[in-house]
């Protein structure tokens, strides 16, 4: 069932993906998609955009889903074919609508627009596997910095207590 909903929300999003993309405009230099680790590249980020569109989706979707079954529960408890949409369904469904919108937001999408933005660091070869290593290590400097300035702000505001902070380290 969630392989299903999983399909449907993805073409859909990849509909709308493809129909709202921003196309070269005419009086524009030619696309850069020349080669094929650009094209590659774009692949990849609509992909994962897509993914992470689905996702949106189904979260959106999440809360009308458990109303009407809960309702269709409530109204047709002794009928065997609603007896598989019980509460361990919606649950997972809820659990993995969580961890994936999560995992979109914070890993997919920047790593997406990090990605088709990155060229490789300089002195080493062209091509996607020196672009993917540069979109890692930009993410994980920015995590760096994040959490740094999170921590800083926690210091400054008073959140941490000496004895808190030695028993974290």
């Amino acid at each position: 069932l969630f392989l299903v909903l999983l399909v449907v929300l993805s073409v859909a999003s990849h509909v709308v993906v493809l129909r709202y993309r921003r196309r070269e405009a005419g009086h524009l230099p030619p696309p850069r998609h020349t080669d094929d680790d650009e094209a590659t590249v774009d692949r990849i980020a609509l992909w994962l955009c897509t993914f992470s569109l689905s996702v949106s989706l189904g979260a959106v979707l999440l809360l009308p889903i458990s109303i009407m079954s809960n309702e269709v529960l409530t109204l047709y408890r002794d009928s065997l074919y609603v007896q598989w949409l019980n509460l361990s369904l919606i649950q997972g469904l809820w659990n993995i609508i969580f961890l994936f919108s999560n995992l979109s937001l914070f890993v997919g999408l920047p790593f997406a627009y990090l990605f088709t933005e990155s060229e490789g660091f300089p002195g080493s070869k062209k091509g996607l596997r020196a672009r993917i290593v540069e979109t890692v290590v930009v993410l994980t400097l920015l995590v760096v910095l994040v959490f740094g300035v999170a921590l800083i702000l926690s210091f400054l505001l008073g959140y941490y207590e000496q004895e808190n902070l030695t028993q974290m380290i």
